[in-house]
């Protein structure tokens, strides 16, 4: 009587065993990308001001005026870094959220329990 053989899937196994750490990096670049295109609009504000500034004090004719566009150009500029400052709240509560249900769908699928 021959012995009946049992071949085991590797690539299944394998495939299962690193499915949370594959997961874990789409989240993470993920993030890492957006908090890079956010920096990429944080420094074009900061360009922006600059030329701005520069521009303001290039077509000033006297100092009064000067100061007067200096102060509305500073004062869009602290609108837009209020702006910027609630979307990177946003931002950081949004990748807490999906690390967390990472977290969550590894347990679940490490425990067999759902989340």
């Amino acid at each position: 009587m021959a012995a009946k053989r049992t071949t085991t899937d590797f690539a299944g196994y394998a495939r299962r065993a690193f499915e949370p750490a594959t997961r874990l990096q789409e989240v993470v670049l993920g993030h890492v990308e957006r908090v890079a295109r956010f920096q990429y609009e944080c420094t074009g504000d900061l360009l922006q001001f600059g030329l701005d500034q520069l521009q303001a004090t290039s077509r000033a004719r006297d100092l009064p005026t000067l100061l007067a566009n200096q102060r509305e150009i500073a004062t869009r500029f602290a609108a837009r870094a209020q702006d910027r400052q609630q979307a990177f709240t946003a931002l950081a509560a949004e990748s807490e959220a999906r690390f967390t249900g990472w977290i969550e769908e590894t347990t679940a699928s490490v425990t067999g329990k759902p989340a």
